[in-house]
């Protein structure tokens, strides 16, 4: 972190669904250690914490320090702090600074292991409920969740590598400055806590106004310094009426080493398991006078250069995302994101995309997984993110839906040369698979489905979603026990047409996806017709 300013560095770890509410003074029960089975209450305000004799809570472990940690009660919970100790403090398994626990929470220091809970609960009670928590973690979810307040993030073991994806909307703060260090502080603490800080390899941030964008670029380098991650500045009002909201995703150290080279701030490539992830953006098109066309061709242009500078090749992107403005307006004849898809069509003609990891004799159509947005201005802004790899044991397949019809399929009275992407592309690696979610609308066949509901055209995407990542999708596309549920999602953005639909859009969305880091912004869709569209990353794990 850059700077000296001190702030709210505290975050939620629990990652499961129902709260449980401590009474006024909850407790501390060993579960392991040289005091196990021993109880501490806590205190109406603070809890000093150490194996001296001056603490509040006196832990004989020769492990622990004498000032160890403290636990202050505070408006949001009970937030444990470590004192500089010589072994750390830990919640749930993750060395912290500072954490806000949650009922459950688990904190070790030393050899000793307390958990936070009720004055009323039992120890046999505690270790049934963890029990069961195991028991049904083990389903082929592959995902820890946790989402409150605008605030959310995800964390996943892939390929022995921890991953962290994070959503933040900013709590205080009414300037873009002030806004923006409350979320970058959100994302920061959250990432630290779990591994990943200075980690961030990708990171989108929603702003309402283009003309935001130069001060906001200004303040993300300000405060990443020499660790700023790929950025994409993206001109979609917050849902939520703040002035920006921002996602990213860090890698942390698991059993697998990571490795990060920040090419420029443009191109960041994460090396991990013998597999080299570079993520590639803003690819910006803006230049006055540029048909769509044209704008489109530019891009994908810069965007190959900009990869050959990492020695990239265009056939190795899996997952591309176009921000395009004015997304269904009309140009001369035709229709903007029909010239962009005619202008992708074109520069893709020539590309076979992914052969180094599709399977053997794998046959039809591959395009990466896409998603095609409006955004305010005239512009067009590109990101993508490409692999390369020479394990075997890594194998990629695009995915269709079976309840549409392939968007590359689609008649030429949707587009003169329809859009060159998957609706999804599944990534193995040994028993995980990662699946890139492409923009999902309410779409079955090539038809709009509810036109002019808003409620009802979100539970079809999200049906669309559910039946593109199922376990019966997966075999048919030649990954058996890979398939998973919405649950399995680990983040998803919401593009909502019309403001006065979002109320409705996201009551959907809590009801069906849960606890999810999401963000929700205002985008035109790709038809004028469609007023919802959703994109995401799922994972899974093969179970036995």
């Amino acid at each position: 972190m850059k700077g000296s300013q001190q702030s709210d560095k505290t975050v939620c770890l629990s990652g499961g669904k129902k709260k449980t509410v401590l009474d006024r003074s909850g407790k501390l029960m060993v579960l392991s250690g040289p005091m196990e089975g021993r109880e501490f209450i806590l205190g109406e305000e603070l809890s000093r914490i150490g194996s001296s004799a001056e603490n509040d809570i006196v832990v004989e472990d020769r492990t622990v320090s004498r000032r160890h940690c403290e636990i202050r009660r505070t408006a949001a919970g009970y937030v444990v702090r470590d004192l500089g100790s010589t072994n750390g403090t830990r919640v749930d398994e993750v060395e912290v600074s500072e954490a806000l626990l949650d009922h459950g929470a688990e904190v070790c220091m030393g050899d000793t292991s307390l958990i936070l809970c009720s004055l009323r609960e039992t120890k046999q009670c505690i270790l049934a409920r963890r029990a069961l928590a195991k028991k049904r973690l083990n389903v082929g979810l592959a995902i820890q969740k946790f989402s409150r307040n605008g605030i959310g993030y995800s964390i996943a073991e892939w390929s022995d590598v921890r991953h962290v994806f994070a959503a933040a909307v900013p709590r205080r703060g009414k300037t873009l400055a002030e806004q923006a260090d409350d979320a970058l502080r959100t994302i920061e603490t959250v990432n630290g806590v779990h591994g990943t800080h200075k980690a961030i390899v990708h990171q989108a941030v929603f702003l309402p106004d283009p003309a935001l964008i130069d001060e906001c670029r200004s303040i993300m380098r300000a405060f990443y310094g020499s660790d700023l991650p790929v950025t994409s500045y993206i001109a979609q009002p917050p849902c939520e009426g703040k002035l920006l909201a921002i996602e990213a995703l860090g890698l942390g150290t698991g059993r697998g080493e990571v490795e990060i080279e920040r090419m420029s701030e443009q191109l960041l490539v994460a090396r991990h398991n013998g597999m080299v992830w570079t993520h590639a953006a803003p690819v910006v098109s803006r230049a006055k006078g540029l048909s769509a066309y044209d704008q489109g061709c530019a891009a994908f242009g810069k965007l190959q250069a900009l990869l050959a500078g990492a020695n990239v090749r265009m056939d190795q992107v899996l997952r591309t995302w176009l921000y395009q403005g004015g997304i269904v307006a009309d140009e001369g004849d035709s229709q903007r994101y029909k010239e962009l898809n005619r202008a992708r069509a074109d520069i893709y003609q020539d590309i076979r995309f992914l052969t180094d990891l599709l399977p053997k004799g794998h046959a039809g159509s591959i395009y990466p997984a896409s998603t095609g947005i409006g955004t305010e201005g005239r512009g067009l802004e590109l990101s993508a993110i490409a692999l390369a790899t020479d394990r075997l044991d890594v194998v990629a397949v695009p995915l269709e839906n079976p309840r549409q019809t392939s968007a590359y399929g689609y008649g030429a009275h949707y587009s003169p040369k329809s859009p060159k992407f998957s609706r999804g592309m599944a990534l193995s690696c040994g028993k995980y698979a990662m699946i890139f979610i492409s923009g999902t609308a309410s779409i079955t066949a090539s038809e709009t489905r509810h036109v002019g509901d808003a409620t009802a055209q979100t539970r079809e995407t999200l049906d669309n979603i559910s039946a593109l990542i199922s376990e019966e999708n997966l075999a048919r596309h030649g990954f058996p026990g890979m398939g998973t549920t919405l649950g399995g999602l680990g983040l998803a953005r919401v593009y909502i047409k019309r403001r006065e639909d979002y109320a409705q859009v996201r009551a959907v969305c809590d009801r069906m996806l849960g606890e999810l880091p999401t963000i929700y912004a205002i985008a035109d869709v790709c038809r004028p017709d469609l007023l919802v569209e959703i994109e995401g990353i799922a994972l899974s794990q093969r179970c036995g």
